[in-house]
């Protein structure tokens, strides 16, 4: 009579050892799906008030020339610089582009400082992945943003968060084109026309 009672205590081991690892292998994936799949790299980090990738609030303009490259676009007049950078590649056209301005008249008047950063590449992202294509919908859950008619446009808003030195710009649709990043309090930066 043991024997009868040892085959099925053997088989509920066997099969319950297997819907443990099933159950196991079940909640990894569920997990998965919860966790983001691509890491945000360094090179491609938005950081509200600091820096969109590796270019940073307050560095000199002139230390981005070097990184980046003449610029395809460039205008300067009274202190005040902007530069723009096309990424070609595929169907879009990205553009990152940079307000700068120098101290006239102080003993670093040559140096020519960023105020604004504005980037277009949805490859550059937030730690909690906000920044081009996303939905603005998404973007208010993470930020307390103020929504503002975009400078120079009259189609899109802007909607930023003065105290933490982000915006992002937005269509009539929802959709985030570009993220801005200024130093903290910086409300004129966010008031500049950089299209």
């Amino acid at each position: 009579m043991f024997k009868y009672l040892i085959i099925p205590a053997i088989a509920v081991l066997i099969f319950g050892c297997d819907s443990l690892s099933t159950h196991k292998s079940l909640a990894d994936s569920i997990h998965a799906v919860d966790t983001p799949l691509k890491t945000i790299t360094p090179a491609k980090l938005i950081v509200p008030g600091k820096r969109i990738g590796d270019i940073y609030i307050n560095e000199n303009a002139d230390s981005v020339v070097a990184k980046l490259g003449k610029p395809d676009s460039s205008d300067a007049a009274m202190g005040a610089s902007f530069m723009a950078w096309f990424d070609k590649k595929g169907k879009n056209i990205h553009q990152t582009s940079i307000y700068a301005h120098r101290n006239m008249g102080a003993a670093d008047e040559k140096v020519n400082y960023i105020k604004e950063i504005r980037e277009t590449s949805p490859s550059f992202k937030t730690a909690d992945y906000g920044g081009a294509g996303s939905e603005i919908k998404d973007v208010i859950k993470l930020y307390k943003l103020e929504k503002h008619p975009a400078p120079g446009n009259k189609k899109l808003w802007l909607y930023d968060n003065y105290q933490a030195g982000i915006g992002f710009e937005v269509d009539s649709t929802g959709k985030c084109l570009a993220v801005y990043i200024h130093a903290p309090g910086d409300s004129s930066a966010a008031h500049l026309n950089i299209h």
